[in-house]
């Protein structure tokens, strides 16, 4: 008997601490309110493609607006479902603070590159793949021009412009990209008025490892608009074509 009773001292005890807690923070889930939102973007400082107002119009169209709304009404699933519909959000996160302010942590897809082909493609594409809409976007990456569809984009190409978008130099360096006809790829470069010729779509690592010791030696020695082309199209060799005087 004492034991049970022992017990249920201990249930009571347990209770009214829970309540007296609920109370000092200001009651129930029902009578508090959310007293704001913190928002919070990863790797969107480059290119701003989510904002608070694009977070706060997808939340408000779904009827998950969270302001002035009592904390338990607050659908933090849903909120987090819907905004991972929008193409450049790659994760977000939704949880309330002690102080019921409405964190969300966003993770945003980053762009390589804008593809704007012959066929009348116009998108961007990350690093994984994903093609991104474009319209009312504007973002500091290479252009792919040329005769480049979405499988090509998504496929053998996506190789280099994650090797482009991965390194400094050639992300600093490579302006576009373009497919000619024959399917050989060239890049523009922002400095100097010469072509770099790649030509099929294999071993781009290796050629660009090539195309970097020749920019740091041959090309820092004879100036950057002494060649019309640099290609390094066949294994092992840079093939160079002297600008017409």
């Amino acid at each position: 008997m004492k034991k049970v009773l022992s017990i249920t001292v201990a249930v009571l005890l347990s209770a009214y601490m829970v309540f007296g807690m609920v109370i000092a923070r200001g009651g129930s889930d029902m009578s508090r309110t959310c007293k704001g939102v913190s928002l919070y973007v990863r790797d969107s400082l480059e290119c701003g493609t989510v904002s608070s107002a694009m977070v706060m119009g997808m939340l408000r169209d779904n009827w998950l607006d969270p302001t002035d709304r009592p904390v338990g009404k607050l659908l933090l699933d849903s909120m987090e479902t819907v905004l991972c519909r929008h193409p450049f959000i790659r994760t977000a996160q939704c949880y309330l603070t002690s102080g019921d302010i409405l964190k969300i942590d966003i993770t945003s897809r980053m762009p390589i590159a804008r593809i704007r082909s012959s066929y009348g493609h116009d998108f961007y594409i990350d690093e994984n793949g994903n093609i991104l809409p474009c319209r009312g976007i504007a973002v500091n990456v290479p252009v792919v021009t040329g005769c480049v569809n979405r499988e090509t984009a998504t496929g053998r190409l996506l190789e280099l412009l994650v090797l482009i978008g991965g390194d400094e130099f050639w992300k600093a360096q490579v302006e576009q990209v373009n497919i000619t006809d024959k399917g050989q790829v060239q890049l523009v470069p922002r400095v100097g008025a010469h072509i770099l010729e790649l030509g099929g779509m294999e071993d781009f690592q290796s050629k660009l490892d090539r195309l970097r010791r020749f920019y740091d030696s041959g090309l820092g020695t004879v100036g950057w608009n002494k060649y019309s082309s640099v290609s390094v199209a066949y294994k092992g060799q840079v093939v160079c074509k002297k600008r017409k005087q």
